[in-house]
């Protein structure tokens, strides 16, 4: 994710000389930067009708993206770039960057079909809108069959570890638990089910031990490589935004002449990019989600919603996974340094660190 504007700026101050060793990327970086500042904004500052709104229109652009590329599965010509080897990229330039953003939106798409939402909570004495039900299924199952069909391991590898912490954390207590749990395995197994149907069981096979050792020995030298390329530039970093014109120097030999933009391990380019900058900006972050969590554990089991929880409380738990899809995806890629993803990383923050207004704890 791009940096916040103070961190950026520290490296072009002049009394550094600059620090930044190309200072025209750092600002384009720090530009760059405007519409994930602007995402993790909008939750913090919007009331809770505005916040549906939002979260609508994630789950909008995550729908589309789904339907795009199950067509993309039949109909190749809707790719982009059909030179692209990979099966379904919906609008982006690869398919774990798409996959990433799928599996970010799961717990939310989840959290609306058991309707714990902000406004999506169903009051005594209404009756069930099994319509809204439906249709939240369906969006569940197209967003799971595109993510399988995308046969990206971390990916796939997240999405289904959110969706049964979310099971976990959403399963019946007290008068909604007395009668039969049996969903907590039949709502994942059918979703998988029916989205095998659709995307086939071709991303099985990528995860054969043999076939991931050998894919992650060239992740691996990327890694070793970056992090001599942070040391190198140790304590101050080479400059937001600079990695793929620096890093060269640093690239492993067995890589032959491949150009490396990115160092495919978020927290390796972010240390080589902000040094030691990068250290009190990851405290902090830690210091905020420990809080978080603290406090929504300590009023759990207070609501109406899903497990107990406030509905509040069930959507910062969902923008909570999303963020842990994602800080897992970037040990291995770069989803933040894709615009959409960094986006949708800042706006889940915003959701998760948000102060809930009256209308939204009860």
């Amino acid at each position: 994710m791009t940096a916040p504007f103070w961190w950026a700026g520290l490296q072009l101050l002049p009394v550094f000389g600059p620090i930044s060793q190309v200072p025209a990327s750092t600002w384009l970086s720090m530009l760059a930067g405007l519409p994930v500042v602007a995402c993790l904004a909008l939750p913090l500052a919007a009331n809770d009708r505005q916040l549906r709104a939002l979260l609508w229109a994630w789950l909008g652009v995550g729908v589309f993206q789904a339907v795009l590329g199950l067509l993309q599965l039949g109909f190749p010509g809707l790719l982009f770039d059909p030179d692209v080897r990979a099966p379904v990229l919906g609008t982006f330039g690869n398919r774990n960057g798409l996959a990433n953003f799928l599996t970010m939106l799961l717990p939310l798409l989840l959290l609306n079909l058991l309707g714990a939402a902000p406004g999506g909570r169903r009051r005594r004495g209404q009756p069930r809108r099994w319509g809204a039900r439906w249709g939240w299924g369906a969006a569940l199952l197209l967003v799971v069959a595109c993510l399988l069909a995308t046969l990206s391991r971390m990916g796939i590898a997240t999405g289904a570890l959110v969706v049964v912490l979310a099971l976990l954390l959403w399963r019946p207590v007290g008068e909604a638990g007395q009668g039969p749990r049996v969903w907590l395995l039949a709502l994942p197994a059918l979703l998988v089910g029916l989205a095998l149907l659709a995307g086939g069981w071709e991303w099985l096979a990528r995860f054969d031990a043999d076939r991931l050792v050998a894919d992650d020995a060239l992740r691996a030298l990327n890694r070793a490589s970056t992090w001599q390329a942070a040391q190198a530039f140790w304590p101050w970093g080479s400059g937001l935004g600079t990695f793929k014109l620096v890093f060269p120097p640093f690239q492993a030999p067995e890589l032959g002449g491949w150009f490396v933009n990115f160092a495919h391990n978020d927290y390796l380019e972010l240390l080589m990019e902000g040094g030691v900058l990068v250290l009190p900006l990851l405290l902090a972050l830690a210091v905020l989600v420990v809080q978080r969590l603290g406090r929504l554990w300590a009023t759990r089991r207070q609501g109406a919603g899903p497990g107990g929880w406030r509905s509040a409380d069930a959507l910062a738990l969902a923008a909570g996974l999303a963020l842990l899809a994602q800080a897992l995806h970037a040990w291995v890629d770069y989803p933040w340094r894709i615009p959409a993803n960094a986006m949708l990383g800042a706006f889940m923050l915003g959701v998760f660190l948000r102060r809930p207004g009256r209308s939204s704890t009860e």
